[in-house]
């Protein structure tokens, strides 16, 4: 698993909050992974929801980022009181989720 830079991480996830398009937490990604653009999993995302979030974003075409970060770091990227361990994006850039994707 490529480490994600932090710096880019934190840009793109602030351009997705921006455009207010984006699901937080694992059930909300799920259910919003259709038109999604990338989901992001983070370490603590249990096992059984991440092995369905990885299967439906198959299903969909969606490109998955494995983050080496815990959901309580995720949270805190995204300005979130809760922990969030997965979020999908649907207002990023083609060019944001390749380099994510490095």
């Amino acid at each position: 698993m490529a480490l994600v830079d932090n710096a880019l991480l934190s840009k793109v996830l602030k351009d997705a909050l921006k455009g207010g398009k984006t699901a937080m937490g694992a059930k909300e990604s799920l259910a919003a992974m259709k038109g999604s653009k990338a989901v992001l999993l983070t370490r603590s995302v249990p096992a059984g929801l991440g092995a369905k979030l990885r299967d439906e974003a198959k299903k969909n075409g969606v490109p998955v980022v494995e983050l080496p970060h815990s959901s309580a770091e995720l949270a805190r990227m995204v300005g979130r009181p809760y922990r969030v361990s997965a979020a999908s994006l649907r207002s990023v850039s083609e060019a944001d989720v390749n380099q994510l994707m490095k």
